[in-house]
């Protein structure tokens, strides 16, 4: 019974309290009942937007990570959603002012640590889904999500992709030995919460692409006042706001994504069917790897300047090489007459392997680890990423000169 309805996409969204939920569900509609078992029921929503439609899994959580992160598990497990959504409200530490937005782009655990004379950090970091963080942001900068709120504030709330922290205890001073902490040890972080580290081990645990959306409704010292002024209540209108026009761009994006795979499917289709197969549109072949091209330039100079990779950034990276591996096996059922274009374009489907081979062994030695063996491995397999990355480029520069010069 966890398959979505009608074949429709379905996407699963976590609160941690009551008031979030209702928020969010103020701007669904309700469809009835998922029933996976015997001991377990799920609302089931539709979110419509001009852009698409979907399922929404509704889910309230209730607060505290290990909380948030046995009902995120199982509400994965048993509703299997094509991505999660943690939307709610947040307490700033320094920058954002109440009514603005937090799109975490590196979340961190301050618990975590070694409890010495005086506490240790060993800080757990979490990141959300890379493409939905670069819609975010997107978002963010055109600033269109405004239009969704209900009231239209002066200033005009702002969107801020960065770093947060969360843990279990509830931070409501900043005279306390815990704000002090992660003053010290985590100073780029905007905002505090609760649920995240939770939710994103769940997602990390499933390989679900998942993002969070906090509002701001406080500065932590004045939480009382700001809740009896309704700001919390605000905070969660502008969270949802920006959730649901990320939903909407994400729902316009995949429909695309699926009709250009469709029309290329029938294409296939209608070239298997003739005898020999029919030649590829090199002029759209050229377009599209220059695409790539584009591609592999930024991931280098991500893998280039990052401190530490992470495993998410390889799923991603291997997910855009399986693409670009797809596309040069359609081309070679129908190879160019030129050898020199054929030798070419072998060298490059070469060069792809062996680039998705050493993404993979950087993945499994990412991040690395506090043992001087961890570190040297994460740091060969990060070497030999950036090798075969470089050779890739080399390749399909080659190539995309020859296709320049001989038009076929």
């Amino acid at each position: 019974m966890g398959e979505s309805l009608e074949g429709q996409r379905r996407i699963l969204i976590i609160t941690a309290l009551s008031l979030e939920a209702r928020e969010v569900q103020s701007h669904l509609t309700h469809l009835g009942y998922l029933q996976p078992s015997s001991d377990s029921q799920y609302e089931l929503w539709e979110f419509q937007d001009s852009r698409g439609s979907c399922e929404v899994i509704l889910k309230e959580s209730g607060q505290l990570n290990k909380v948030c992160s046995a009902v995120t598990t199982r509400a994965i497990l048993e509703t299997r959603p094509t991505l999660a959504l943690l939307i709610g409200v947040a307490g700033s530490i320094r920058d954002a002012v109440p009514g603005d937005i937090v799109v975490p782009d590196v979340i961190y655990d301050y618990e975590s640590g070694k409890a010495a004379i005086q506490f240790l950090p060993r800080p757990r970091t979490y990141r959300p889904d890379p493409y939905l963080l670069d819609l975010a942001r997107s978002i963010a900068r055109l600033e269109g999500w405004q239009q969704r709120l209900p009231v239209q504030p002066e200033p005009r709330p702002i969107c801020h992709t960065r770093p947060l922290v969360a843990g279990d205890s509830l931070l409501a001073s900043r005279r306390s030995e815990l704000y002090r902490l992660i003053r010290t040890y985590y100073s780029d972080a905007v905002a505090v919460a609760m649920e995240d580290v939770g939710f994103m081990e769940a997602t990390h645990r499933t390989s679900t692409p998942a993002i969070v959306v906090r509002g701001i409704s406080d500065q932590i010292d004045d939480k009382p006042e700001r809740d009896a002024q309704g700001y919390q209540r605000q905070a969660v209108a502008h969270a949802n706001a920006f959730a649901l026009e990320l939903v909407a761009q994400w729902l316009a994006l995949s429909s695309h994504t699926q009709s250009a795979a469709k029309t290329l499917s029938a294409a296939q289709e209608a070239n298997a069917a003739t005898d020999p197969p029919a030649s590829p549109s090199w002029p759209i072949f050229l377009q599209q790897l220059l695409g790539y091209k584009e591609q592999l330039n930024a991931a280098l100079r991500v893998l280039s300047t990052s401190k530490v990779i992470y495993k998410d950034q390889c799923r991603y990276y291997f997910q855009q090489l399986q693409q670009l591996a797809g596309l040069l096996q359609q081309v070679s059922m129908a190879p160019p007459a030129d050898r020199a274009l054929r030798l070419r374009l072998k060298n490059l489907a070469d060069a792809v392997r062996q680039l998705q081979q050493a993404v993979e062994h950087l993945r499994r030695c990412s991040p690395p680890g506090d043992s001087r063996q961890e570190q040297r491995a994460y740091e060969t397999a990060l070497q030999h990423t950036l090798q075969a990355l470089q050779c890739a480029l080399q390749c399909l520069e080659r190539l995309g000169e020859s296709l320049e010069k001989r038009p076929l």
